[in-house]
C-alpha cells in the first residue's frame, strides 16, 4: 500500500521535475518581478496525472471477467463466511 501511495505522489511531482529540468537545460534564470512560474498549471497537471493513475489502476487491477459470481459475506452455522467468488455460479 505504501508503494502505491508513493508512486502516486511521484506522479504528482513529475510536472514540477520536468519544469525544473527545462529551466536547467535552458539555463534560464528564475523569473523576476513581472514573470511568474506556472504553479497553477503544474499543480493541475500533477493532479490530472494523480487522478489518471487511479483510472489506470482500476482498469489494470481487479478481478478478471468471468471468474464467477460474487458471494457477499454472510453467516453460516454461527460463523462469518468471508466474501468470495463462487466459480460454480455464473
Amino acid at each position: 500500500m505504501t508503494r502505491e501511495i508513493l508512486e502516486r505522489l511521484l506522479l504528482f511531482f513529475v510536472p514540477f521535475v520536468l519544469y525544473g529540468s527545462y529551466l536547467l537545460l535552458l539555463r534560464l534564470q528564475p523569473p523576476e518581478g513581472g514573470r511568474r512560474h506556472p504553479w497553477t498549471a503544474l499543480v493541475i497537471a500533477g493532479l490530472v496525472l494523480y487522478a489518471g493513475s487511479f483510472v489506470v489502476w482500476g482498469i489494470e487491477d481487479g478481478e478478471p471477467v468471468g471468474t464467477g459470481a460474487y458471494v457477499a459475506p454472510h453467516m453460516e452455522n454461527g460463523r462469518i463466511v468471508p466474501a468470495h467468488f463462487d466459480t460454480k455460479k455464473k
